[in-house]
């Protein structure tokens, strides 16, 4: 009887084959094993050697070179055979049902496994792909030979040390491994979809290896497309390791983040994700009494894996690996109360190191952490503002993606009928010497020195919300506008205000300053266009002519025309020194929400509740071109000072080639309306505003800088 260890190849709905088995001690050898699923005798000794089985006919040498020797396991869809390629020993998987989803998963891991060299992943070499007819058969088996990899899968390895937790110091170094695996899987725009531990085989010399990359998907323009407009794609479900939104029909690239750090909770506690409940609000997992000997920092970065929101987890492996290299050795953090001066200053110099732009120096007070809860939201005070990071929390370093998130209002005001809008934002704004950063909420303007600390100034600006927020050219004055229908100008050093303007019916949404600083423009939900002179004598013009609200503002380039647009989805273009209309274009399906001209004058740029970016000759009011940017609406557009890149925010923020109009990084964390953007004088930073009641600060995707 011959014995071997099984492998479950299930179709349970993903098709998947696993791709490396090992035969029990004691296996006998089979030379020339026939391949033909209707073969009487496969293994039969007289085969040795022929070039056609004895028994069916069928051809024994695949492709002229391979020689199969024995089964290694099989099940359901497929089997896995030990070959003889030339001499060397490998594997060939063969799918012995011509189901579609199956061949077209199994052609998709002979494509990615073909593109990828590492240690880490089965070698497989360009033609290592075909397709095998046996003898009076009319379908045809597809194959795939790869690597052979002795040793065992972690679950197996596990169980054969009786499921004994491993120490923190092997759970990095492979952490930092699987890591550096999935690094060059991304790096080629795929992503594996079912890391688990029986997915992860271990070699005698300790090395380890990815495996069954039959579920692994490539980030198309089409799957990203499917993903922004909400459709589902093919689910691979592992129960425990799974994450939320995998399970929901929307794996994204940072799903194998979740997947990998539930596989280190098994490692490190010895049991199954699913032996640990989960907190029912947010959906954290509550593992840490299973491994009670880990360090604070190490714990925090599996949490920070398995956040429930994937915009909260690690946005790359880099980033995985830049928080692995500040992980101490356990028994290294002493945690005082307070730290040294020496401390602190190592602590502010940390995190930002290297970036241009500067970004609050943070120190971090290593005290035993307590969770707050405000708001119903788990937040740890860094530096005396809230960070919130969805229902756990980083020790002792910021969240790489994004840099910072701020609190629109701190959690313990509370106004009367605001209870739960209380901090939600609607308008952001950067200084034109990227100094300050300030935001509007419910009824104040928070702003905050970058270059010094994170303790921001608080202005107590208006009875209402705070819609709109500018700062003039020459960074001095801040103009506010507000539910409460004024608008109001305020020193951006002091605080201070310095005027109070008056002439709108209804709240105001927008304010803009003219490129010269001179003139300040609002636009209202009472449907009209105010001009303010800021200069005494100058005249004030009124504009009337959208049947709607008011949203979106934009001086062009020269100062000599303003496009406006809102709810009844036109856009009007207004002479500036007639103070008549010039010009009058539609072609949006939505509310515009915000307008930006190109730095060149020669484009004007909509965003639209209909989930577009549209592009327009403001000469000629042609169209010049559709981006389709979310299926939920845009609300919120932001352009770089050299023209070179667009970004817009809805339920994302997307960071465009302004030339080709390329999706060059979607970046997710906000789960509420993006209703404001700002981007830095020199284009490094992004700042996001947000229904959510959070800002946060991303650093420009890496190939936006290095590509001017």
């Amino acid at each position: 009887m011959l014995l071997f260890k099984k492998a479950k190849f299930e179709l349970k709905p993903s098709y998947q084959l696993t791709t490396i088995l090992q035969p029990r001690s004691g296996f006998s050898i089979n030379v020339s094993y026939c391949l033909n699923p209707k073969c009487p005798n496969p293994t039969d000794p007289a085969n040795e050697n022929r070039r056609t089985c004895c028994q069916c006919g069928s051809e024994l040498l695949l492709e002229g070179r391979y020689r199969v020797i024995k089964q290694l396991g099989g099940g359901g869809f497929g089997k896995t055979f030990e070959i003889d390629d030339q001499g060397k020993c490998k594997v060939v998987k063969v799918l012995l049902k011509n189901h579609p989803k199956a061949v077209s998963l199994f052609k998709q891991e002979a494509k990615v496994l073909s593109q990828l060299n590492h240690p880490g992943i089965p070698k497989v070499d360009p033609d290592g792909y075909f397709t095998y007819l046996p003898k009076g058969s009319e379908e045809a088996l597809h194959c795939l030979v790869m690597e052979k990899i002795e040793g065992q899968n972690l679950q197996d390895w596990m169980k054969e040390r009786k499921k004994e937790p491993i120490s923190q110091e092997l759970a990095l170094a492979w952490l930092k491994e699987l890591t550096e695996i999935l690094e060059q899987v991304h790096n080629l725009q795929y992503f594996h979809r079912d890391i688990k531990p029986q997915n992860i085989m271990r070699k005698p010399n300790g090395q380890l290896v990815l495996i069954d990359f039959g579920t692994a998907r490539e980030v198309t323009e089409t799957f990203m497309i499917k993903i922004n407009e909400g459709q589902n794609v093919t689910g691979i479900v592992s129960p425990g390791y799974t994450p939320p939104e995998q399970t929901n029909g929307k794996a994204v690239p940072q799903s194998d983040f979740f997947a990998l750090g539930r596989t280190f909770i098994y490692l490190l506690t010895g049991k199954p994700p699913t032996a640990y409940p989960e907190n029912p609000r947010t959906g954290k997992l509550l593992w840490r009494k299973g491994a009670p000997n880990l360090s604070e920092q190490f714990a925090v970065t599996i949490d920070y894996l398995m956040a429930p929101f994937p915009g909260n987890r690690p946005q790359t492996p880099q980033e995985i690996l830049q928080c692995l290299a500040e992980i101490k050795p356990v028994g290294a953090q002493k945690e005082p109360a307070q730290l040294s001066p020496k401390d602190t200053k190592a602590a502010k110099s940390n995190w930002n190191d290297g970036f241009n732009f500067s970004i609050p120096k943070i120190t971090f007070p290593k005290i035993q952490l307590k969770y707050l809860w405000v708001l119903g939201t788990s937040l740890l005070v860094l530096g005396g503002v809230y960070t919130q990071i969805d229902g756990y929390v980083r020790y002792g370093f910021i969240p790489v993606n994004p840099i910072l998130i701020l609190k629109g209002l701190p959690g313990s005001i509370f106004l009367e009928g605001y209870e739960r809008a209380v901090g939600q934002i609607y308008a952001v704004a950067i200084s034109p010497n990227n100094k300050n950063l300030a935001v509007g909420s419910f009824g104040a303007i928070r702003i905050w020195d970058l270059t010094t600390d994170v303790k921001p100034r608080t202005i107590a600006a208006h009875s209402s919300w705070v819609k709109a927020l500018a700062i003039s050219p020459n960074g001095t004055t801040i103009a506010s506008g507000s539910n409460d229908k004024t608008i109001r100008l305020w020193d951006l050093k002091d605080g201070n205000r310095i005027r109070t303007i008056e002439g709108h019916t209804e709240g105001v949404n927008v304010v803009v300053f003219s490129p010269d600083g001179q003139t300040l423009a609002s636009g209202s939900d009472d449907k009209t266009i105010l001009l303010w002179p800021l200069n005494p004598g100058a005249r004030q013009l009124k504009f009337v002519g959208h049947e709607g609200s008011v949203h979106a503002l934009a001086f062009s380039p020269d100062g000599q025309t303003l496009a406006s647009g809102g709810s009844d989805q036109g856009i009007r273009l207004w002479n500036l020194p007639t103070g008549t209309r010039k010009r009058s274009i539609s072609g949006d399906n939505g509310t515009i929400n915000a307008l930006v001209y190109h730095p060149d004058g020669k484009t004007l740029i909509s965003a639209s509740d209909d989930g577009t970016v549209r592009l327009w000759n403001p000469n000629t009011g042609e169209q010049k071109a559709v981006w389709k940017a979310n299926n939920n609406p845009v609300k919120s557009l932001a352009i770089t000072k050299d023209g070179k890149t667009l970004v817009s925010g809805g339920d994302s923020v997307i960071v465009w080639d302004f030339k080709t109009g390329k999706k060059l990084a979607t970046l997710w964390g906000h789960y509420q309306p993006i209703n404001a953007l700002a981007v830095s004088s020199n284009g490094e930073i992004i700042v996001s505003g947000s229904e959510d009641k959070t800002i946060k600060i991303w650093k420009m995707p890496q190939s936006v800088i290095s590509n001017p």
